[in-house]
């Protein structure tokens, strides 16, 4: 099985350029309410599991959080279930500006 990538924020806005990818946000409501990039998908890390019937297994996702650990579960959680274009983000959104 092909494991997820990790990338730079700089390769990752350049996936968001050629429409290649799709964030994936899995902070908490609270956090994504003070701060969130648009045009990304919000789904809480702790609701992923039950909430991937809502992903396209075909389409490629970026995961990413507040400083770039909870994305790696998330990579994860979408790799072991048969997701085949998964990257995660290196920067969180700390690194991000508006």
């Amino acid at each position: 099985m092909e494991k997820y990538k990790t990338i730079s924020k700089l390769e990752v806005i350049e996936l968001l350029k050629n429409n290649s990818a799709t964030l994936l946000d899995v902070r908490t409501d609270e956090e994504y309410q003070e701060k969130h990039l648009e045009n990304s998908i919000h789904i809480p890390l702790n609701e992923l599991p039950e909430r991937l019937n809502e992903l396209d297994k075909e389409k490629s996702y970026v995961t990413f959080c507040r400083s770039g650990v909870r994305s790696k579960s998330g990579a994860l959680i979408l790799q072991d279930n048969g997701f085949k274009k998964v990257y995660n983000s290196q920067e969180g959104i700390l690194t991000w500006s508006k």
